[in-house]
């Protein structure tokens, strides 16, 4: 007698695939970092050449002194704001460049 296949919607198949594959927190890492310019705003987006995520530590590189200064100030604000998009305690220090 043959199993039955249980049906899933196509979100749970995609969740359960990354997160089998240990990719889910790349995925929502990701996600994340699309919404940049929402996030910080488009004058800082305008002025960011790089952003990445990596151990847990938010690498951004600006075009711009007085605005990498502008942003050292508000590191705290920045990690918020990630982490509140996430929705858990995706970044836990800020490296500007």
């Amino acid at each position: 007698m043959k199993k039955k296949r249980e049906v899933k919607d196509m979100k749970t198949a995609i969740a359960s695939y990354l997160k089998a594959n240990g990719l889910d927190e790349l995925y929502q890492e990701r996600q994340v970092l699309s919404k940049w310019e929402d996030l910080v705003g488009k004058p800082i987006a305008l002025r960011t050449d790089y952003v990445t995520i990596r151990e847990k530590v938010l690498y951004v590189e600006l075009s711009s002194a007085v605005m990498r200064d502008e942003l050292s100030k508000h590191k705290t604000r920045l990690m918020k704001l990630i982490n509140d998009e996430a929705g858990f305690e995706m970044v836990k220090s800020v490296f500007l460049k």
